[in-house]
């Protein structure tokens, strides 16, 4: 009993903690509130690729899809069960990499022995599987934020961590990507990057085999998750350096530590290993490009489009960051801890989102891709609040009212997008102001909607518009 009072008045005295918790209790209840687990509504779109590994593995026994043919195929793709791509010579290859089948493995094994006790089929695509998927983002989410919560200590106090954390989730669209659009990719990733952070901070203290494996375990994760994710080891590479000096220190520490730096990068391909040995299996190729025709576009990237574009801009639908911009500012004013990192892989990992031939990223709200960034980019959020609790009444007061305020209109924003009053793929300047603070679809002007040419987009990376149908 002595203990478990303890452990209240710890949490009671970690505002930070109480604002986690919050957090998952909101999660949670947003998810008991839509039940997409029964109405099967979270198999779907990108996640039935993520997820197509464990049961064509595990239940079909069959990682070569050949059980799929011209009679059936259509019939699993329109029950949202497999939708692979084709080579060149016809085989069946999942069109995404693993990492994200890896991360739900566990949550699956679990439904997969309740299900029959339960009442449910064992198929991997029943009611259990699906509920544990919910399960799973919770758990990383959750999981991602305890972490980035160990981190932002090192630099600041408990308030200002509570305060950054509350404003990054409830104010950027991670709101959607953990409740509506709870099994996609970006939560996980924001998870594996709070934990690469962490790490990265703990190996720089003392450089040990423990955060070694640890580090280059994430990096291969992240990788199969999404390839470009392997930039993220510039987080490790700049931590905490702001001179030339400095880096040139940094150059040496990386040699004295050879020995765990090739540890790094053999545990990255080890992880990735299981990735190739399935596409040398399938195709032949330890390397193949399952997004067949699909490509970047580096010479022509939409860098305004997704930044402030009415389709998916990342600052029109996620305002918050505008002053994740200002402390970067600060930040590097100060030069310390995060800085370099945050200054050199920002821009680097905006143009590669913003080069791929659907910048917009099909149906979704804002520009998610950036979702993966946001730990990141909590820290320069971090210092401007840090900023602002220092700093006049008036101003202090300034600030919370324009947090007070994207809160609010993220949240609005979010109920719109789950009635498709703003729209999953089409939304325009004319649409946006036409639907601003509208509850209700019919009152909405369907003709100011421009639907993406996606045809026309991918062959030449343009952002060519066709009239919207639907709706």
């Amino acid at each position: 009993m002595v203990a478990i009072m303890n452990n209240f008045r710890k949490i009671y005295g970690s505002p930070s903690i109480i604002v986690i918790i919050s957090i998952m209790l909101f999660v949670a209840s947003v998810n008991n509130n839509q039940s997409p687990a029964k109405n099967g509504n979270i198999l779907q779109h990108d996640i039935v690729n993520y997820y197509s590994y464990l049961p064509a593995f595990f239940i079909e026994k069959d990682i070569a899809l050949s059980f799929l043919n011209k009679d059936n195929e259509t019939k699993y793709f329109n029950e949202n069960k497999y939708a692979p791509a084709k080579t060149e010579e016809g085989k069946r290859v999942i069109k995404v990499t693993m990492g994200m089948s890896i991360l739900y493995a566990p949550f699956f094994a679990i439904a997969h022995l309740l299900a029959d006790h339960l009442g449910y089929e064992p198929n991997g695509f029943s009611y259990p599987y699906q509920l544990m998927l919910l399960v799973s983002g919770l758990f990383y989410l959750t999981s991602g934020f305890l972490f980035l919560r160990k981190s932002l200590l090192k630099f600041f106090n408990e308030k200002t961590t509570a305060i950054t954390i509350g404003i990054v989730y409830f104010a950027s669209n991670l709101v959607c990507y953990s409740t509506l659009q709870s099994a996609y990719s970006h939560q996980y990733t924001f998870c594996l990057l709070s934990v690469l952070i962490f790490a990265s901070i703990k190996w720089h203290e003392k450089p040990n085999w423990r955060y070694t494996f640890l580090i280059g375990s994430l990096l291969g994760l992240m990788s199969l998750v999404r390839v470009i994710n392997v930039m993220f080891i510039l987080v490790f590479v700049f931590y905490n350096i702001s001179t030339l000096e400095q880096f040139k220190d940094r150059i040496k520490l990386f040699f004295r530590n050879y020995l765990l730096i090739i540890g790094i990068v053999i545990s990255a391909v080890l992880f990735f290993t299981p990735q190739m040995m399935y596409w040398k299996y399938i195709t032949g190729q330890y390397f193949f490009n399952s997004y067949v025709g699909e490509k970047f576009y580096f010479l022509s990237p939409h860098v305004l489009q997704c930044l402030v574009g009415f389709r998916k801009g990342w600052l029109i639908y996620s305002p918050i960051f505008i002053f994740s911009f200002i402390g970067i500012y600060l930040m590097v004013k100060q030069k310390e801890g995060m800085f370099l990192s945050v200054l050199i892989l920002l821009p680097l990992y905006y143009y590669i989102v913003a080069s791929w031939w659907c910048w917009w990223y099909g149906g979704s709200f804002g520009l998610r891709s950036m979702i993966d960034l946001y730990p990141l980019l909590t820290f320069p959020l971090a210092v401007l609040i840090k900023r602002a609790l220092e700093s006049r009444k008036w101003v202090k007061g300034l600030i919370i009212g324009f947090f007070a305020l994207f809160i609010a209109l993220n949240l609005f924003q979010t109920i719109q997008f789950h009635y498709n009053i703003i729209n999953y793929d089409s939304m325009t300047y004319e649409a946006y102001k036409d639907r601003f603070f509208k509850i209700t679809r019919a009152e909405c002007d369907r003709s100011l909607l421009r639907r993406p040419d996606y045809e026309k987009c991918r062959l030449f990376g343009t952002d060519d518009t066709i009239p919207y149908i639907g709706e």
